[in-house]
Parts: C-alpha cells; structure tokens; sequence
C-alpha cells in the first residue's frame, strides 16, 4: 500500500475475523463512509487543481500583460520626454528668431527716428534761411518803400509850401 489511501484502497480492504472483534456491518458501514469521503475529496482536489492550473494561467497572462504595460507606460513616458524635449527646443528657437526680428525692428525704427530728426533738422535750417532772406527782403522792400514815400512827402511839402505864397 501506498501513502495515500484511496477509494479503491478502502473498498477492497479486508479485516480478519476474531472472536471479539467489531462488529461487521459497523465497520463496512464506516468503510462506506470514509470511500465516499475520499471520492469527495477526490474530486474536490482535481477540481481545485484544474482551477489552479487555471488561476496559475490567469497570473500568468496578467504577469504578462502587467509586463507589456509597463513597457508601454515607458515608451510613453520616453516618448512625452521627447516631446516635451522638442517643443523646448522649437520655443527656444522660435523665441531666438523672434527676438532676432525685435531687434531688427527696433534698429530700424532708431534709423527711421534718426532719419526723420535729420530731417527735421534741414527743415529747420531751410526755414530758418527762408526767414532770414525774408527779413532781408523785406527790409530791402521797406528801404524802397521809404525811399519811395520820402520824395512824396518832400513833393507834398513843397507843393503845401507854394501854395501858402
């Protein structure tokens, strides 16, 4: 016999006969008994073992599956990592460019102000040329004009002076 008992084990179990002994019925009975027990726990183990040959699948596959996610959850991590890296590197870029062009529109407005402050002042200085000949020209006109109403008034003065004789 082995170890472990089983239903065949117990059925076919025999007992010789003494004069004290038990009772027969009794220990057939009990016999019965423990056979059906040892088919019930029987079954019960291979229906366990088939359950845990398949949970032992189940962790398996979700061992496996908990493997494909994290290395999913990597390559996205290294993928977002990259990303973000890039769009760093094009804002830096974009914002280098952008203050590049800042600057060569702040240096073009200074040459436009400077510019226009050249000209204004040649503009000053044309005006203030023009008033300066203007004045010139107007004294010289006022200069003719006095001479022009001094004989006038010498005339006037002479005409009053014949007639008062």
């Amino acid at each position: 016999m082995s170890d472990i008992l089983t239903v065949l084990d117990v059925e076919k179990i025999s007992f010789s006969r003494a004069i004290r002994g038990y009772n027969t019925e009794e220990v057939e009975d009990f016999l019965e008994k423990v056979a059906g027990s040892l088919q019930t726990y029987s079954e019960r183990i291979k229906n366990l073992e088939v359950q845990l040959s398949r949970f032992d699948e189940q962790v398996r596959e979700y061992t496996e599956l908990k493997q494909s996610l994290q290395e999913a959850l990597v390559l996205a991590q290294k993928s977002a990592e990259e990303r973000v890296s890039s769009a760093e590197s094009k804002a830096e870029v974009i914002i280098a460019e952008a203050e590049a062009q800042a600057h060569k529109i702040v240096i073009g407005a200074k040459d436009r102000v400077d510019a226009h402050k050249r000209e204004i002042e040649r503009l000053r200085q044309i005006r203030y040329q023009f008033v300066a000949e203007f004045k010139g020209l107007l004294a010289k006109f006022g200069s003719m004009l006095n001479s022009l109403e001094a004989p006038a008034d010498e005339r006037e003065n002479e005409n009053e002076g014949k007639d008062c004789q």
